[in-house]
């Protein structure tokens, strides 16, 4: 056999032969020479032989070792390091989402193993029974606060809302700046709007906007709550101790945080409300369970949740302020513009989630303005209600003395001695001295105004010294309800109807059994029982039987009726007499 017919037999055959020649002692040269191979193959058979000897020998073949390829995700290794290390909870898929946006052309099985290799898997936790709903019968509700870090350095308090529909799992996310009641109703009419429906009942904590306090284990519910429910058909259910009994919204914000909260960046609360859209309408409703997206669920769910009524519920805020002298209202920290014809008036302030109506005393919307953030400082004129002043005090003197005037005979004479001094005096005094009506009653005002005027106390402070030392203190809502008791009775008249004089009953026929001792001489209206009925005896006294003749019915005496109204007899009139 020739060399190069041994060469091409088999590898183990020429590996023997080299092996063999180099037994006999022959050089690596020579047996390159003899067997027409290369002398570095030469060597790489005789260096794997010896290894070999060195090494326990095993059947199975030695692993191919093939040249290293270049993949997809080499060119954003450093791109996944930074993520992991600025968001140490991401989680693949939206490091994937993230990297597609920058033009990455790997899938996410990709991105996955990587990820999985650089992080180990934590261990897993069991997970709990759930219990399961038919579609549309129940949904989860539930608030997580959060703090949002902006791009400028500022740094956001939110509060996040979610309202999880069960049997689908779609869900609904959106923040305020307070987890109040007003925002509660708000947040359930943005996700029945997006759902175009709700639940027949849903799940609640026991958060005070819906549960007020607890009796035993029955939930006292917040009635505004119960109307707002009413309104849409749904029924609360409270929960409390066993975050476990609403698993869905629980895990949902787990998801809020893991898929939406990392690994982004907002520039302001409004950037921050449109991304969460975007990740509702592309992330959120798109990512398949078992191969079924919470979109495809929701065509089986959607039939069955409760129509929504014609017209939405309203949820403004509704609350009094008094128009100081400058005319403005405070809220919040901001000041809104309100005419100057309304000023040191109690006026009605509707505010909903952005925007602020201010109404006269007979419910006519006298200004509008746009809801400014809280603690801003702001002082808010977009209309113009108060131009600047040209030389001339904004304070309007004669509003004012009307308004002493008006509270009586001691804001009158206080009013008179107070005008003495210089006008920019006098206004800031009397400005001060009517927002004490916010806290007093206003004839303890007047009265302590009296006192003032008498010893030439004309300063704010005193006043209020006098009025904590001879009044009680009393909230604006008191002197909203006794201002409306006041107007009705002007509307309505004096002529009221009065409570009988308890006489009026006594003078009513006695039907059934005296409630006390039979008197000595009775009343001739009380001599006979009423009509088809037996006297009975008084439980008290101890009837001695003794045979009673009988009467013609035709013979007992019958008062004459004096008023229709009284002397008419039956059961109901027996059993109050």
């Amino acid at each position: 056999m020739t060399p190069e017919s041994l060469a091409q037999s088999s590898r183990e055959a020429l590996e023997l032969q080299v092996v063999t020649l180099s037994a006999q002692r022959l050089s690596r040269r020579a047996i390159a020479r003899a067997l027409g191979l290369s002398r570095n193959t030469v060597k790489r058979i005789l260096l794997d032989h010896a290894q070999q000897r060195e090494q326990p020998h095993t059947a199975l073949p030695k692993p191919r070792q093939s040249a290293p390829r270049t993949k997809l995700i080499d060119d954003v290794v450093t791109r996944v390091t930074d993520l992991l290390t600025t968001y140490p909870n991401i989680t693949a898929q939206r490091v994937f989402e993230i990297l597609k946006d920058e033009g990455f052309q790997g899938g996410y099985s990709t991105v996955k193993r990587h990820v999985r290799g650089i992080r180990p898997k934590p261990k897993p936790k069991p997970s709990r029974t759930t219990p399961v709903y038919s579609p549309g019968k129940m949904a989860e509700c539930d608030w997580s606060p959060y703090k949002v870090t902006l791009l400028d350095g500022c740094v956001l308090s939110l509060q996040a809302f979610s309202y999880v529909l069960v049997h689908s799992r779609r869900k609904y996310y959106s923040v305020y700046q307070s987890n109040d009641l007003h925002a509660l109703m708000d947040g359930h009419i943005q996700a029945f709007a997006r759902f175009e429906g709700c639940a027949e009942a849903c799940k609640y904590d026991s958060q005070k906007p819906v549960v007020l306090r607890w009796e035993g284990t029955q939930p006292i519910y917040n009635p505004r709550f119960l109307a707002f429910a009413a309104h849409y058909e749904f029924r609360p259910s409270a929960v409390r101790g066993n975050p476990n009994a609403k698993p869905r919204v629980e895990r949902g914000f787990w998801e809020f945080e893991t898929s939406f909260l990392n690994g982004r960046s907002f520039s302001s609360a409004e950037d921050f409300k449109a991304q969460l859209n975007h990740w509702l309408d592309n992330i959120a409703d798109r990512r398949p369970r078992h191969r079924v997206t919470p979109l495809d669920r929701f065509v089986e769910e959607k039939p069955h949740l409760v129509a929504l009524p014609r017209h939405p519920y309203d949820t403004a805020r509704v609350i009094y302020r008094i128009c100081s002298i400058d005319g403005f209202i405070d809220w919040n920290g901001n000041r809104y513009a309100v005419p100057y014809d309304h000023i040191t008036d109690i006026l009605p302030v509707r505010i909903t989630q952005h925007e602020l109506f201010v109404y006269a005393a007979d419910l006519r919307c006298i200004a509008r303005h746009q809801l400014a953030a809280r603690g801003l400082g702001l002082t808010l004129d977009p209309t113009g209600y108060h131009p600047p002043p040209r030389g001339i005090s904004a304070i309007d003197l004669d509003q004012l003395r009307a308004t002493f005037e008006h509270m009586g005979e001691g804001g009158t004479e206080f009013s008179r001695l107070l005008a003495v001094t210089p006008a920019r005096l006098w206004g800031r005094q009397a400005r001060q001295i009517l927002l004490l009506r916010e806290r007093y009653d206003t004839a303890d005002l007047d009265s302590a105004l009296a006192h003032a005027a008498l010893y030439g106390a004309y300063e704010h402070k005193a006043v209020e010294r006098i009025l904590m030392a001879h009044a009680l203190p009393r909230s604006l809502d008191e002197y909203v309800a006794e201002d409306t008791i006041a107007r009705i009775s002007a509307s309505l008249g004096q002529d009221r109807h009065q409570a009988r004089d308890l006489t009026e009953y006594d003078r009513l026929p006695v039907c059934g059994a005296a409630s006390a001792a039979p008197p000595t001489t009775p009343h001739p209206k009380e001599s006979a029982p009423c009509e088809n009925q037996t006297p009975t005896p008084n439980p008290t006294e101890i009837p001695t039987p003794s045979p009673a003749p009988l009467m013609d019915p035709a013979q007992i005496p019958v008062p004459p009726p004096s008023n229709p109204q009284t002397t008419t007899c039956s059961s109901n009139a027996c059993a109050d007499t």
